[in-house]
C-alpha cells in the first residue's frame, strides 16, 4: 500500500454527518451508550467487536456518542478496511476528513504518533459476518496488532462492547470454509468470510458489499474500564496475555449486556 498522510479531521464535515446519523441512531436504533466517562482524557486505543456486516452500527452509535461527549473538540480516528476506501473512491477525501483511515499498520503508526485516539475493530470480516446465533460471541480472530501498538506506545486500551448491533441483519452462515477454499484472502486482504445473509432489501443474498437496510434493533453500548498493559511488545507471551485479558473482559461485558435483553431486535 502506498504511504498515506494522515489528514486533519474536519469538524465541519463531522458536524454535518453527526446531524444525519445522530437522529438515526437515537430513534431508529434506540442507541444507548453508557459510561463515556471511562474514556481517559489522554490518548487511548479503543477496541470494539465488529458487528452488522459492512455497516458496523455499533461503531456508528459510538461515534455519535463520542462527539456528543467531546463536543467536536477531540478527534477520533477509526481504522476501516482499505477496501472501503477503494469501493467508495468518490468519497476518498471525505472518509479521512471524517476520521476513517485505512486499516494498515503504517497508517496506525502515524495516527498514534500524531497523538490522537483511535478506534479499531480487530475481528474484521471474520467477526462481522459470524452467524446470527453467534452474535453474543466475540471473535477477534487472534489479531494481536492492537496489543503490540498499545504496549509500544504505552497507551491504555479501552474496550467498547455492544449488544444488538449484530441483530441488524441475519447472517445464516459466515462461509469461512468456502472463502478459504477459493483463496479469497489472496484477492482481498482480511477477507476470510463469504457469508449468506437474510435482510432488507435483498431478502437472501451473498454479496457482502451490497448496501443493506438494517433492521431497527435496539443497540446498547458500554465503555469498559481502561486496561493498562506493560511489557515488551515483541514478546509473544506478553502480547498473548494482554490479548487474552482484553478479549476476556470484552466477552464478559457483552454477556452482561445481552443478559438484559429479552428479545432479539426489540431489546
Amino acid at each position: 500500500m502506498a504511504q498515506l498522510s494522515i489528514p486533519d479531521v474536519s469538524f465541519d464535515t463531522l458536524r454535518k454527518s453527526h446531524a444525519i446519523w445522530g437522529p438515526v441512531v437515537r430513534r431508529y436504533f434506540r442507541s444507548e451508550v453508557r459510561r463515556m466517562d471511562r474514556i481517559p482524557q489522554r490518548q487511548c486505543l479503543l477496541v470494539a467487536h465488529h458487528d452488522g456486516g459492512v455497516l458496523p452500527i455499533n461503531g456508528i452509535c459510538f461515534g455519535v456518542a463520542w462527539y456528543d461527549h467531546f463536543r467536536f473538540e477531540r478527534p477520533l480516528y477509526v481504522l476501516a478496511h482499505d477496501l472501503i476506501h477503494r469501493v467508495f473512491e468518490p468519497f476518498t477525501d471525505l472518509l479521512p476528513r471524517s476520521g476513517l483511515v485505512p486499516a494498515d499498520r503504517s497508517v496506525m503508526d502515524r495516527v498514534v504518533s500524531s497523538g490522537h485516539s483511535m478506534l479499531v475493530f480487530p475481528g474484521a470480516a471474520r467477526e462481522t459476518f459470524r452467524p446470527f446465533w453467534e452474535r453474543r460471541n466475540i471473535d477477534l480472530g487472534g489479531r494481536v496488532g492492537f496489543v503490540r501498538q498499545a504496549l509500544r506506545h504505552a497507551l491504555p486500551i479501552v474496550p467498547v462492547v455492544s449488544a444488538g448491533s449484530h441483530e441488524t441483519l441475519i447472517v445464516l452462515t459466515s462461509g469461512q470454509k468456502l472463502a478459504e477454499r477459493i483463496g479469497l484472502r489472496r484477492l482481498v486482504r482480511s477477507a476470510d468470510a463469504l457469508p449468506i445473509m437474510l435482510g432488507l432489501p435483498w431478502g437472501l443474498w451473498a454479496i457482502p458489499a451490497l448496501p443493506q437496510l438494517p433492521l431497527p434493533a435496539k443497540v446498547t453500548t458500554e465503555i469498559l474500564d481502561p486496561i493498562e498493559l506493560s511489557g515488551d511488545p515483541e514478546d509473544p507471551i506478553t502480547v498473548k496475555e494482554g490479548f487474552d485479558r482484553v478479549l476476556s473482559e470484552m466477552q464478559a461485558g457483552v454477556n452482561r449486556l445481552y443478559a438484559e435483553r429479552r428479545w432479539p431486535v426489540i431489546g
